[in-house]
């Protein structure tokens, strides 16, 4: 009877830079590097050639297998080079120590496009989600979270010209949502109908509100505050879902990885559902830059993508970021999601 052969001992799972050693690390670091900017994977012989080490090439062969079997690189195939894993990337990402500076004219621009919006939310958040698009090169998002659990603090009916009246509904510490009604109404009416509404629905939550907008028989008694109600309803029919601002799928189609079937679709199927993205930016801390990388993902069609994303301090809750490849420049894409970030947070 043969003895069994005894199963080699899996070397422990290094979960910082701190743990290789110090050799290991260079390596790592040159190989995520050059895959960074080359899009292709890399072999001993390619790293050997760069000159910045004296190591051989066996030497680097011997440091990448080790590198192997702590999970931290991949190889598609026996004859390929090697690419990082998302372990690879996780211990890359977190042993960046400085952020990289957004140039002069870029904190500028990005100063005075925040600047013009800074008066409405909305428009605030799509400008930022274009201005990391033009200036990361990626697919940026900014996400609205839901108003479901949020309390109506505010109505408001303004009249204006040719027979319209302005409904506008603040939600929270300033979330806002309007509708413009056919409604020919004398100041005095428009006011009995705003502060009836008010009675009635001021400082409830959106989801009760809703049920009393659907289920208050007294509503529909007088044509005006019938209609009035309805719009109303309308006006936070959405406020299940996510506001979702998104740019750039132009940059995310550029990129080698998604020339591979099926790797592109997904990207952009969610740039007209907003479902997604409450997974995607859910459980950041606020005020931070986080950084999610490949199946870290909530979403596992999304396993080809890394997330760089910041959730804004304050009342309103948004998130901003951009979402590309694995093969993302970090310290770029995670230097300029903080600035702008930062920046939303002192005009919100």
């Amino acid at each position: 009877m043969n003895p069994r052969r005894p199963v080699p001992a899996q070397p422990p799972r290094p979960r910082r830079l701190a743990d290789l050693t110090p050799r290991q690390r260079q390596v790592l670091e040159l190989l995520v590097r050059r895959y960074l900017a080359q899009a292709r994977p890399v072999a001993s012989q390619a790293l050997a050639t760069e000159g910045r080490h004296a190591w051989s090439p066996a030497t680097l062969r011997q440091t990448m297998l080790e590198l192997d079997d702590l999970g931290l690189l991949e190889q598609a195939h026996a004859a390929a080079g090697r690419v990082p894993s998302d372990r690879g990337y996780r211990l890359f990402v977190d042993g960046i120590e400085e952020l990289a500076p957004l140039t002069d004219d870029e904190r500028a621009a990005v100063e005075d496009a925040l600047a013009q919006s800074a008066r409405d939310v909305e428009h605030l958040l799509a400008q930022a989600s274009r201005l990391l698009a033009d200036l990361g090169q990626e697919l940026a998002f900014a996400v609205r979270p839901t108003l479901g659990d949020g309390v109506l603090t505010g109505l408001e009916l303004v009249g204006v010209t040719g027979g319209r009246v302005l409904l506008v509904l603040t939600i929270g510490a300033g979330l806002v949502r309007s509708a413009t009604l056919e409604l020919d109404l004398g100041r005095a009416d428009l006011e009995r109908v705003a502060r009836l509404l008010r009675e009635r629905l001021v400082g409830r939550g959106v989801g009760d509100v809703r049920r009393r907008l659907a289920e208050d028989d007294d509503l529909v008694r007088d044509a005006a505050l019938a209609l009035v109600a309805q719009a109303c309803l309308e006006a936070l029919a959405g406020a299940a879902r996510p506001d979702v601002y998104a740019f750039g799928s132009t940059h995310a189609a550029r990129h080698p990885e998604m020339q591979a079937p099926g790797r592109l679709a997904p990207v952009l199927a969610l740039i007209d559902s907003p479902e997604p993205w409450r997974d995607l930016v859910e459980g950041e801390a606020p005020g931070t830059v986080t950084v999610t990388i490949g199946r870290e993902h909530a979403r596992p069609e999304l396993a080809h993508l890394s997330l760089v994303r910041f959730r804004v301090e304050g009342p309103v809750g948004a998130s901003i970021g951009l979402l590309g490849p694995r093969r993302m420049d970090y310290g770029r894409a995670m230097g300029l999601v903080d600035f702008v970030g930062r920046r939303l947070t002192s005009l919100l």
